[in-house]
This record gives structure tokens, C-alpha cells and sequence, in this order.
């Protein structure tokens, strides 16, 4: 039977399948059609189209079928859909889809009942501009962005969610991006959040100030009772309302502020603790009274003032007040010397960190609890160490190591002191808050490698303590915002979370003891901050702590924004020669006046710029370092020592720097087992380890000339490492030329050919002297090696506009010598100097034009 199709039914099939017919002739071998789009509109999702209406959609022409609104013609434009393509645009507008990225929540990320889920979008359009960005939550809007930061709140409920993000830029194009989360339900109370406002690491307060100390708490299944406000561990006020604040009159000296809130269910979170100098102006010791050096200021011969760490006395009142630092400051001007007599160091105050118990640990009523410290005194030795708890003296003992033990009586919080006194009669202290309970059981938490604020998808490393006075403790199960996260059975507790969303969380530890007794520990609060988007290019720079003509070692917070990538140097190999590694913090010398770094001060710096995105690195060896690799035993100690530095001071990384004085040589046990204990020390730190190395030329590119000795030594580290590197940047200074195969002879230091021949080496591959052929890196894992200045290296140095015309010429192919690279390399790492603290010496002549030039270069990616 043939089928009847009615005159009307005719009519209304015609256009459809004359369209049909022409949108399927585009499709034929040979054939192609360019539509004039420049009277087309852009479709909109939210615009009605009746039949034959044509529109404009990712520079395809369109003509819709029958009625239809909200139907994407890129994806309904198939046989029986809504619209059918007529073509290509030719000369209307191109328009290049935006891009968007989901940078909160994390992929398969974890959350508790009723967290307030952040969700952070980055989006782009590199041919116009973001007019929306709509957040859905399995597949319902819960919110609309039109400028910029795109970001949306969200308060998660129990289940499984699609997390999905549209943007759409000016021409209606639009791009998505999904993530899957899951949201727990929560067990019991949740503990208050607790945040310091004020002060902070950057709050400068001289003392007398009248300073306003701020906290913000909030409880969200309760209230906040209170909050309690602490000053060097001893209970400074409790404020039972908002606002949580407090007036108090700025002391001198080193302080640590932290809060305590407490919720209606009796729940407490301590913040993390903020370290802050306090001046005076004048400094005590051997210079008490005497007033600090100003410039300008009137002084008279015989006037005595203070400036880095040393007293002078004028001798020339016209000079000492002259306003000219840079000729008289004391000890400090170039021609200071005419003006002043320096009449000696002031004191150097010893070292003391207590060691045990930990911080904001909770320990049971009447117990023994061990006291112990450390104290040791550079320019002289330490006498005593004196022993508080609650300001009541526990003892003296005056040998190594120093220890007491305490008794806990009474309950509440309690601060514990300790005060070490050296051969100068110089003190110091450190101090700490404890918890004392009368209840059977008790729990403690901390955070080992974060003091409080950790980026976006690091992992955390927690560690529980608990103790009973009925039973045995049965478990410990870790807790993040009150919803479960891990529990062990067995000492030392310890679990690892990585959080999946940016925001601030309370994270405790609940232990059960075998009578079945129960308890839950203080909060920590932690604060986790976005992950900012990385540079292509990095400027990477050495900071060392120790003295040199370069001056003082100086505080994180004090170096210059310009850099990626800061290298601490150096970790100190055991005296003992047994492969174990030390990171010892400038105390002070008595070969200087420099003060000591207090490393509470130099975590909380690194931590903030780790929350700039600055790449933190631990650095192995130096001119004079050396590590110690014989034997099984001492690659172990190695490998324990570097996985508890960093654990405990939050390094991001190691940077290998071993120079003539490592002993490191082909066929050495060094160059044998450093690869493997350096991937062992990655794995312990959860498979995230920044490496970097920076060797001198004749250990890498040497390997052409010769292949034995140090020639090309680090070649083999370098090829058992080369998946897990991340820069290498060899030195070119200190060494002469850099034999290569493109020029006749050496090219010569600091010259545009050498570092381009450097890099072409390396991302090129070269035949090394015994045949072999060393293959290519990637060129994001090269950089070039410089010194900083006139007086950080003895040569090497290169002119500024070497450097950019090298980096153009690795770059871009442009401003080159007479090496040429066979392409251009546009993810080229970076520039590496020695040092931070020359640069800053020299004021800044090479963070300042290289640091421009490697953000231009990052502009244009």
C-alpha cells in the first residue's frame, strides 16, 4: 500500500526537507558551502525562533525547523531535530568558545552535612568577554555570576552530587566543566569555627600601642558561649558576646596570640597561633637603653645608639646626623667608619623551643608530665634553664639535656615556661598552653605540617595523643567537621586528609578506651586557601641563612614578591657522618652582630607565601655542603631525617646542589643511591615532591667533553629522576666557558650563546664522550643558572639584556646569537639566581628587570 501524505502535510514537510537536502550536500565529498553571517543574530537560549528563522551559533549558520526555545543548535542540529546547519560563517565574526575550570570543589572530594561548600570557578574568553557564569548542583541552578570572582556558596546535603559550572562569553558560546562530590551525614556536635582577625603576621605594632585584638567564631549546629583570648599561652580575657574583641597595650618583645571558642555543647578550636616582634625602638642586652639608629636624627659626639645589633658612639656629630644612610648609617654606610666607633655586639639572647608536651595538648589531672627542651647559645653557652607551670617555678637544671617533670594538678588551662639563661646573663623564653582534665579519658590533636592555613589539594598529615586512667585506648577516629574521615587502632595515631574545598574546617580526634569510655578532643582549625594558578615561567632564587658581605639573613616576609621558586640553603649534613640531615635556623654567631631568625616567625612566613603559590625547597649541599651515602644504614638515616624536616617545617620540596666539595663522582655510592632515597622521600610525602637541581656546567654539559670524574656526574641522577623533576637549572657561573656542539670553542660567560647553547643541550639531547646520547627534557624543566650581582659570584655575570634576548631566543626564536635553537620552546622554565639576599643586597638590580620580564613572558601564554 502507498502511503498518502495530505497537501498540508506536503506543504509544511517542503522547507524541512528542502533544508535537509542542502545541509546533506555539505557533507558530500567535494562539495562545501560558506554562509554570509552578518546579518544572522546570535542564538540565545532564551529567545523564542519560529520555522526558517536563521540564527548565528559558534560560526555556524542555522535555520530552525519548527518553533523552538532553549535547544543548542550545536548539539540539536541532527536528522528530526530542532535546527539544521546551513553552513560555515564567511565573513561575519568568529568567535573562539570561553574557558572555565571548576578550582573548588576538587573532583570526588569529601564534605560533612550542612558544610558551606565553596564552589570557585575560573573562566576566560580569549576572543571577547564572560557575560555569565551559572553554577547548577545536579543539574539545578543555584546561582548566576556576571563578573568576576566567580564564586557560589553552597550548603551540602547527604549524597552523591554533580557539581557543574556553564560560562557563556558576549557572542553566546559557552564551554562546562563538572566535578563529582560526596557529603556526609555528621555524627554528634560540631565543634565552633575560631578565626584571629587581628593581630596578624603582617601587623606592625611598636610597643605602648593600644592595640584591638579580633576574633571571629561561629557554631553552625549552636552557639558560641565564649571566647577566650591568649597571649603567650596564659589567658589574656574572655569575652562571652560578639564582638569577640579585646584592648590591650603592646609589650616589647617576640608574642604569640592565638583564641579559644567555645560552643553551647561545651566544644572547643583554638585558632592557629600568630608570632609577632614588638620594637620598643630600643633594643636591651648590652644595649639596654641605648636608643636605635634613625638617619637625620641630631646627634652629638659622644652620643651612643644601637643599629644592627652593634653600639656605636659618634665622633663626628655632623656626619652621624646626617640624613645621608647610605655613607654613615653605623656599620653600614659606606662611610660609616668616619662618623662612628663601633663599641662591640650587643647580646645575643640563647635559643630555648620546648619539645615536649606539644602545644594545646590535654593531659589527665595528677598525672607526671615530662618537660623537655632545647636550648643552646651561639656566642656563648647555656647556664640554666628554669621551669614554670602557671608561673610557679618547677626547678632549675643547668645540664643537657634540660628536662623536669611536672605533676598536673588543678584543671583548666594552664601555661608551661621555660627560661633558658646563657654565660652573658641573657634570657630567653618559650612557652606553651596545656590542657588539665579530671575526666577518665583524654584526646589530643595537631597538624604536622601545616600551622593552620594549607593550599587547596595539599594533604594534611594529623597525629592524635590519648590517654586513660580506667582502660586502654581502644582506637582513635579522626574527625573533619564532625563527619568521619579515618580512625587507627594502634600508636601513633595518625591519619592524612586532603581537603576538597577551599574554606575553614575544625578537625578533632575522638578516643575510646576499653571501658568504653569516650572523648573528643580540642579543634583545630584549619584554613584552606585557593590554589594559585602557577607560572609558566618562574624566577628562582637561593636564600641563605647564614652571613656574608651580602649582609644579615633576613625574614621571608622581607624578600621580593618577584619570586616562584625560593630555595632555602642549606640543610647541614651530620657531623657524624651517618647520612642523617639537619636544618639549623640561623641563631646568631659571634663572628657578627646579626640577629637570630625565630623560627616560629620563618613557618608562619613560608606558609603565607606558600599561600601566594611561591614553591618552597629545602637545598642539599652548596659550595662547602656534602651529604653522606656509604651504606644501607646511612640512606636510611637520610631518608628519615629529610621526610621529618620537612614535615615539620612544611617544605614543598628538596633542590640537590652538590658542587666540587660533595664528593660526588662516577661510581660513587652518592650518585648510586641518591635517586632511590630521594623517590623514597617523595613517596613518604604522599607522591608530591617539589624537585629541583643545580648543578655546575661541567657535571651536566661537561658529560660532552668527558665522562668520568665529575664530568657529567649528575647525568645519571638526572636520567633515574627525570619524571619526577621539576627544574633543573645548572649553574653558569664559577666554571669558565660551556663547551657545546654549536660553537667553535667554549662560549664564553654571560654571553647570550652560552645560555642558549646551555638550554639547547638540554631540551635538544647532546652525544655525550663515551657515545652515549644524554635524550631531551622537557623544556618546563630547564632553566638557566645565574649569579645575581657584582659580588655573589666570582664570574658568570651576564648583562640584563643578555638574559632577555636569551630568554626571547629560547622562546620565541628572535634576538639570537649565533646558537639557534631547531624550535621555539614556549614552556621554557625560567631563570634560577644565587641569591634572594644579594639581589635585595644590590637593591634589587636582578628581581627587578629579569622578575618584569619573566611576567611579560608570562602575560603572553
Amino acid at each position: 500500500m502507498k502511503n498518502h501524505i495530505s497537501p498540508l502535510g506536503a506543504f509544511r514537510l517542503k522547507p524541512l526537507l528542502y533544508r535537509s537536502i542542502i545541509a546533506s550536500s555539505l557533507l558530500l565529498p567535494g562539495i562545501s558551502q560558506a554562509v554570509d553571517c552578518n546579518s544572522l543574530v546570535l542564538w540565545s537560549g532564551d529567545q523564542a525562533y519560529n520555522g526558517d528563522a536563521q540564527v548565528q551559533h559558534l560560526d555556524i549558520a542555522y535555520a530552525a525547523n519548527w518553533w523552538t526555545k532553549g535547544n543548542d543548535p550545536e548539539t540539536r542540529s541532527g536528522p528530526y531535530q530542532e535546527w539544521s546547519s546551513l553552513g560555515t560563517c564567511d565573513g561575519g565574526p568568529t568567535n573562539t568558545p570561553p574557558q572555565v575550570a571548576l578550582t573548588s570543589p576538587l573532583n570526588n572530594a569529601s564534605f560533612s552535612e550542612n558544610d558551606n561548600a565553596v564552589i570557585n570557578v575560573n573562566a576566560n574568553d580569549s576572543d571577547g568577554t564572560i557575560v555569565s557564569v551559572e553554577y547548577l548542583v545536579d543539574g539545578v541552578s543555584i546561582g548566576t555570576s556576571n563578573q568576576t570572582p566567580y564564586s557560589q556558596n553552597w550548603a551540602a546535603t547527604i549524597g552523591n552530587h554533580e557539581i557543574k559550572t556553564i560560562a557563556t562569553d558576549n557572542l553566546g558560546a559557552s564551554a562546562s566543566a563538572i566535578v563529582n562530590i560526596s557529603v556526609a551525614s555528621v555524627g554528634g556536635n560540631i565543634p565552633p569555627s575560631a578565626t584571629q582577625t587581628s593581630p596578624t603576621a603582617d601587623s606592625q605594632i611598636t610597643a605602648g600601642d593600644i592595640t584591638l585584638l579580633t576574633a571571629d567564631a561561629s557554631d553552625s549546629d549552636g552557639a558560641i558561649t565564649q571566647v577566650d583570648f591568649y597571649l603567650d599561652d596564659a589567658l589574656l580575657a574572655t569575652i562571652a558576646s560578639a564582638p569577640f574583641e579585646h584592648s590591650w597595650t603592646a609589650t616589647e618583645g617576640l608574642h604569640s596570640f592565638k583564641i579559644k571558642a567555645t560552643d553551647n555543647d561545651g566544644a572547643v578550636t583554638f585558632s592557629p597561633a600568630v608570632q609577632l616582634n614588638i620594637s620598643s625602638g630600643q633594643v636591651g642586652g648590652g644595649c639596654a637603653g641605648v636608643p636605635a639608629f634613625v638617619a637625620g636624627t641630631s646627634y652629638q659626639s659622644g652620643n651612643e645608639v644601637e643599629n644592627i645589633n652593634h653600639k656605636y658612639r659618634c665622633d663626628v656629630a655632623g656626619w652621624c646626623s646626617s640624613n645621608a644612610a647610605w655613607a654613615y648609617e653605623p656599620g653600614v654606610g659606606n662611610h660609616w667608619s668616619d662618623a662612628w666607633s663601633d663599641l662591640g655586639v650587643c647580646a645575643i639572647v640563647p635559643e630555648v623551643t620546648i619539645t615536649s608536651p606539644a602545644g594545646n595538648t590535654v593531659v589527665l589531672a595528677n598525672t607526671s608530665v615530662d618537660f623537655k627542651v632545647d636550648a643552646s647559645d651561639s656566642d656563648g653557652n647555656v647556664t640554666q634553664v628554669e621551669f614554670f607551670a602557671a608561673g610557679v617555678s618547677l626547678g632549675i637544671d643547668s645540664t643537657a639535656p634540660y628536662s623536669t617533670s611536672w605533676t598536673a594538678t588543678n584543671t583548666g588551662d594552664i601555661q608551661l615556661k621555660a627560661v633558658a639563661t646563657d654565660n652573658e646573663a641573657n634570657t630567653a623564653e618559650d612557652t606553651l598552653l596545656v590542657t588539665v582534665s579530671n575526666q577518665p579519658i583524654v584526646a589530643s590533636i595537631s597538624a604536622t605540617n601545616t600551622n593552620g592555613t594549607v593550599t587547596l589539594g595539599k594533604t594534611v598529615n594529623l597525629s592524635a595523643t590519648a590517654s586513660s586512667v580506667v582502660g586502654e585506648i581502644t582506637g582513635i577516629e579522626f574527625m573533619v567537621n564532625g563527619a568521619a574521615l579515618s580512625s587507627d587502632s594502634s600508636e601513633p595515631y595518625t591519619a592524612s586528609w586532603t581537603p576538597g574545598s577551599i574554606g575553614n574546617y575544625t578537625i578533632t580526634a575522638k578516643a575510646t578506651d576499653s571501658q568504653g569510655n569516650n572523648v573528643t578532643s580540642p579543634a583545630l582549625s584549619i584554613n584552606v586557601v585557593s590554589a594559585p594558578v602557577g607560572q609558566t615561567h618562574k624566577l628562582i632564587g637561593y636564600w641563605h641563612d647564614f652571613v656574608n658581605p651580602a649582609g644579615c639573613p633576613m625574614p621571608l616576609k622581607e624578600i621580593s614578591s618577584k619570586w616562584d621558586v625560593i630555595d632555602i640553603a642549606f640543610a647541614d649534613n651530620d657531623r657524624n657522618s651517618n647520612g642523617t640531615v639537619h636544618f639549623n635556623l640561623y641563631s646568631g654567631d659571634i663572628h657578627s652582630s646579626c640577629p637570630a631568625l625565630d623560627a616560629s616567625e620563618f613557618k608562619q612566613d613560608m606558609a603565607a607565601l606558600q599561600a601566594q603559590g611561591k614553591i618552597i625547597v629545602l637545598s642539599l649541599g652548596g659550595a662547602e655542603g656534602n651529604i653522606t651515602l656509604n651504606t644501607d644504614s646511612d640512606e636510611a638515616n637520610f631518608v628519615s631525617s629529610l621526610t621529618a624536616i620537612i614535615a615539620e617545617w612544611g617544605f614543598d620540596g628538596l633542590d640537590i646542589d652538590l658542587e666540587s666539595g660533595s664528593n660526588l663522582l662516577h661510581g660513587t655510592q652518592i650518585q648510586a643511591r641518591l635517586p632511590r632515597a630521594l623517590k623514597q622521600i617523595e613517596t613518604n610525602m604522599g607522591g608530591d615532591m617539589y624537585l629541583t637541581m643545580a648543578p655546575e656546567h661541567p657535571y651536566v654539559q661537561g658529560g660532552m667533553v668527558a665522562y668520568s670524574g665529575i664530568w657529567g656526574a649528575y647525568i645519571p641522577l638526572i636520567n633515574e629522576l627525570r619524571d619526577t623533576l621539576d627544574l633543573l637549572h645548572v649553574q653558569l657561573y664559577n666554571n669558565g666557558g660551556l663547551s657545546n656542539p654549536y660553537t667553535n670553542g667554549a662560549a664564553p660567560e654571560g654571553s647570550v650563546d652560552m645560555m642558549v647553547a646551555s638550554v639547547k643541550m638540554l631540551v635538544e639531547g647532546f652525544e655525550l664522550a663515551d657515545g652515549s646520547q644524554f635524550l631531551p627534557l622537557r623544556d618546563d624543566q630547564v632553566a638557566i643558572g645565574l649569579p645575581s650581582g657584582p659580588a655573589s659570584a666570582n664570574s658568570g655575570q651576564a648583562p640584563t639584556q643578555n638574559i632577555i634576548d636569551a630568554l626571547d631566543c629560547i622562546t620565541k626564536g628572535v634576538a639570537c646569537s649565533s646558537v639557534v635553537p631547531s624550535q621555539h620552546f614556549p614552556n621554557f622554565g625560567g631563570v634560577m639566581t644565587w641569591s634572594i639576599n644579594w639581589d635585595k643586597f644590590d637593591g634589587y638590580n636582578f628581581s627587578g628587570p629579569i622578575g618584569d620580564k619573566i611576567d611579560a613572558m608570562n602575560a603572553e601564554n
